[in-house]
């Protein structure tokens, strides 16, 4: 370790409002204010610093928490231990699934999500990104995207390649072998239904039906890779401490926002910089203003971003009106548009030894596994619970749920149309929303990659610091049940695959699973056990400013319509939801933001 990375507090970084005069404005003035310093917020950052001419400010709502915990793969992936930097609180019921609510969940502290995910590295398909350039987003294609990719990667299990990265600062790797056997019998059971395996799930020739092994955003040492780690470690922050602040454990209540006459445009908005306070009201004495000469770039994640622009007076105007919050703009995109993920775990009673929850339930398990990290970085503790993936597209699946594909060219994955809607996830552990004390479980978690239900993000009140209205709204499109029931189907067989291949004495017990294959009996199921994978986006989405066809918040270079000096970069500007896990793609977002931002300023100077 090279010392802790500098923590600063906004008397450290700002003023108090109201302003003094007499403070000197450099002294809280900055190139470019960073609001969020997550996953994208610290790629954002560390991008942007690299240039010793330029200062940049990053305010982050939790701490750095450094801790060796918060290192170990598998500890730090449990959001309900003590000591998690996982922030839940409850979305609203959904009408459509029995007034059901679930909790949201985001992590709160320098490196954001990356620090509690379940530690996967999925790009997604080329498609997915073709399928952006579609919507008119130019420039974000794969093609477009690959050397981003390539950029910011360290793979520890591929050899360098057009697409593959050994010189970036963020580490992966893949395992192959999992400690937990029965992850050879699903394998096998997937690959039976007709589903092929591949080595490597992010090269751009996958097909859209495949099972193979997932990269796992670990380091050399075995640690978890987050983008704090990757993109902000001490070393770098120590070394760049006169020009990058990092000003944690703080909250942003609002964008300060002008009008400036334009003699084009007329009247325009311009941000000028921040209102800021500590996160702990107790601390909260006074509200901090910092001023950005060049650019503010918020990048809370697709729950805060489009809380602040509301709370800032950019929103859907009715919404802001009810709320009591000035309207500077009317932008009914903010907030809408929200898509996830969604789950539906079908639960399995293992032997212990196939299942993770042999860390909770045996004291000696637990003892050997801690012992082997400490001392070799190996064991339970570094070993994902889920190492391998399967995705598909559902329409190809036969009444016996096996994939029979009738042109090989139909998985050509570069094309949008083609692209999988459901991916099968075998997990070594509980994978609902309820704890099962003294049970070795494990899960066939099928999940819905392609939704077409879209929810909303709004203000709850104009306090900054209630948390925001979240409306999951799934299944507010019934078909998004037909690719869930093949789903569950298919996980269902795989299941009795697995005890069939187990012979005469099977371990892989039904625990939680439909009582019946029938529509009705599965889409119950569905509503009574379904969870958000926490993969949330598009509630600022990118396009081209003024299609009135498809409403959006942010253009092509990510700046926000009508307001000059004022960008998004985090997941909240996906045009559609990928139809993978969203931590490799939000990366690459900052990557590209990062050099937008320089290219415009370079041409400006």
């Amino acid at each position: 370790m090279c010392g802790s990375v500098p923590e600063l507090n906004p008397q450290d970084v700002g003023t108090p409002l109201p302003l003094n005069p007499s403070v000197p404005a450099a002294s809280y003035t900055y190139d470019y204010i960073i609001v969020g310093g997550g996953t994208a917020g610290c790629v954002l950052a560390s991008r942007l610093s690299e240039d010793p001419s330029v200062s940049v400010l990053v305010i982050e709502q939790g701490p750095v928490a450094d801790t060796w915990a918060s290192r170990v793969p598998v500890i730090s992936g449990d959001p309900y231990r003590s000591g998690t930097l996982a922030s839940t609180w409850w979305a609203l019921p959904m009408a459509q699934v029995e007034r059901r609510s679930l909790e949201v969940m985001r992590g709160e502290a320098l490196g954001g999500t990356s620090r509690i995910n379940s530690l996967l590295y999925t790009r997604g398909m080329p498609g997915e990104y073709n399928r952006w350039k579609e919507l008119g987003c130019e420039g974000w294609g794969y093609d477009d995207l690959e050397p981003y990719f390539v950029k910011s990667e360290d793979t520890l299990s591929h050899p360098a390649s057009k697409f593959r990265g050994k010189k970036g600062p963020w580490q992966n790797r893949q395992f192959v072998h999992s400690p937990y056997k029965v992850m050879t019998n699903v394998s096998a059971a997937v690959r039976d239904a007709g589903i092929g395996y591949v080595d490597d799930l992010n090269d751009p020739s996958c097909p859209a039906a495949a099972i193979g092994p997932l990269d796992i955003i670990e380091d050399k040492s075995f640690h978890r890779a987050s983008t704090y780690l990757a993109f902000l470690p001490p070393k770098l922050t120590q070394q760049r401490k006169s020009r990058l602040k990092i000003c944690t454990n703080s909250i942003v209540m609002r964008l300060n926002i002008e009008q400036m006459a334009d003699s084009v445009l007329g009247q325009r908005l311009v941000v000028r910089g921040i209102h800021f306070e500590a996160t702990n009201p107790r601390s909260a004495e006074f509200t901090y203003f910092a001023k950005a000469k060049k650019e503010i770039i918020l990048c809370a994640g697709a729950l805060g971003s489009p809380q602040i622009l509301m709370l800032s007076g950019i929103g859907p105007k009715a919404h802001l009106e009810e709320k009591d919050v000035p309207v500077l703009l009317d932008v009914p995109a903010v907030g809408s548009y929200l898509q996830d993920h969604v789950g539906v775990p079908l639960t399995y009673q293992v032997p212990q030894y196939d299942s993770l929850h042999q860390l909770q339930n045996n004291i000696f398990a637990a003892i050997k596994a801690g012992i082997a990290y400490i001392f070799t970085g190996r064991g339970l503790l570094s070993s994902p619970f889920q190492n391998l993936t399967a995705l598909l597209p559902t329409r190809f699946l036969d009444d016996s749920s096996t994939l029979v594909v009738p042109d090989p060219s139909e998985l050509d994955a570069s094309i949008p149309r083609n692209l999988p809607d459901l991916e099968l996830m075998p997990l070594a552990n509980n994978s609902t929303d309820a704890d099962i004390p003294g049970k070795e479980l494990f899960t066939l978690l099928p999940t819905l990659i392609r939704p077409r239900s879209e929810g909303t993000v709004r203000l709850a009140t104009s306090n900054p610091r209630a948390r925001p209205d979240v409306d999951l709204n799934f299944f507010q499109d019934p078909e998004d049940y037909v690719p869930l029931r093949k789903g569950v189907r298919l996980a269902l067989r795989l299941a009795a695959d697995v005890r069939r291949s187990q012979g005469r004495n099977p371990t892989f017990d039904d625990f939680i699973v439909p009582g019946g294959t029938s529509d009705e009996v599965v889409d119950q199921f569905i509503r009574k056990n379904l969870r958000d994978d926490y993969h949330y986006t598009s509630t600022c989405r990118m396009g081209p400013a003024g299609d009135e066809t498809r409403p959006t918040v942010v253009d092509l270079e990510l700046r926000v319509h009508g307001v000059r000096g004022l960008r998004v970069c985090d997941a909240s500007i996906f045009p559609e939801i990928l139809g993978t896990h969203t931590m490799a793609a939000a990366v690459v977002a900052a990557e590209k933001c990062a050099d937008m931002i320089k290219a415009s300023h370079k041409a400006s100077a």
